[in-house]
């Protein structure tokens, strides 16, 4: 299974954001508060205040229908930016599609060239319309072992 991590130089409208986002409530409360501590106190308990979000164990919920919806726009290539990147990070309610998610990392845009890769792509929605779930191996790589 291969892995492709891609990223972009942030803009400077990101930077501005997180430079607001971090820094005006701390300006506020050191305004209020007379008290510049603030300024270093704030920034860092949004911080962790979003690490902490971040760590929670949310799962998105979704039927095999609309999973497949999702993998036959990847195929046609009708789907957004960030689309694939949402369908193949973000872990799922239902444990079978979760499986089956793991799996589909394989299919990125580059793969999508090869005509096989197409079909299988097609079969795995098919079954999901149907109703069923394809058979997928337990990622045993993924598991913790005890040696």
């Amino acid at each position: 299974m291969r892995f492709h991590l891609q990223l972009y130089p942030p803009k400077l409208w990101a930077w501005v954001i997180v430079l607001l986002v971090l820094f005006l409530p701390a300006a506020l409360a050191a305004y209020v508060l007379h008290s510049l501590a603030w300024l270093v106190v704030v920034p860092i308990g949004v911080i962790v205040l979003a690490l902490f979000v971040a760590a929670l164990p949310i799962k998105r919920k979704v039927t095999p229908e609309q999973f497949a919806d999702e993998l036959e726009r990847h195929l046609l290539g009708t789907e957004g930016k960030w689309d694939w990147d949402d369908t193949t990070s973000i872990a799922i309610d239902d444990e079978r599609l979760e499986r089956l998610r793991w799996e589909l990392a394989k299919f990125d845009s580059d793969s999508l060239t090869q005509e096989k890769d197409k079909v299988e792509l097609r079969a795995i929605i098919a079954a999901l319309r149907r109703g069923e779930l394809p058979a997928v191996a337990t990622p045993t790589h993924l598991t913790y072992r005890n040696r």
